[in-house]
């Protein structure tokens, strides 16, 4: 094996495989040898991606992104406080009851019908994150 010398640091090259490796340590970008991404039906709140990330908002939970983003992540936390909200929607205050209301007519859906798909979303979602990886598509 050669040696050569980087601007960052010691290199050494595999002079039979023509690769350099680093010896440093860094933060250095990676790639997956694997990547799997499966989603689960989801046959609801179709087009009404802006509608939807209003009913996380109305709700309280917290996720990456804009409201017109179409690929986002809630942590199943605030995804299990939005179902509780809604199956005890009738306890909250009078404000927050109409503005989560308001969320879910805009959806076009019910609250009954909302809870259904957030539990299917939850219960299908991977069991080794801690996140929901959503998409609208």
């Amino acid at each position: 094996m050669e040696e050569s010398k980087s601007t960052s640091g010691r290199w050494i090259q595999d002079s039979s495989k023509q690769n350099f490796y680093s010896i440093k340590m860094s933060y250095r970008l990676h790639v997956a040898k694997k990547y799997e991404v499966e989603y689960a039906l989801g046959d609801a709140f179709n087009y009404k991606c802006s509608e939807f990330h209003n009913l996380l908002s109305a709700c309280g939970a917290e996720y990456t992104g804009e409201e017109w983003d179409a690929d986002f992540e809630v942590q199943k936390n605030d995804w299990k406080k939005v179902i509780d909200k809604l199956k005890h929607l009738h306890d909250l205050p009078d404000d927050e009851q109409e503005e989560i209301i308001g969320a879910v007519d805009d959806l076009g859906s019910n609250v009954d019908e909302v809870i259904h798909m957030l539990e299917y979303f939850l219960e299908h979602s991977d069991p080794n994150n801690d996140v929901l990886n959503l998409s609208f598509f």
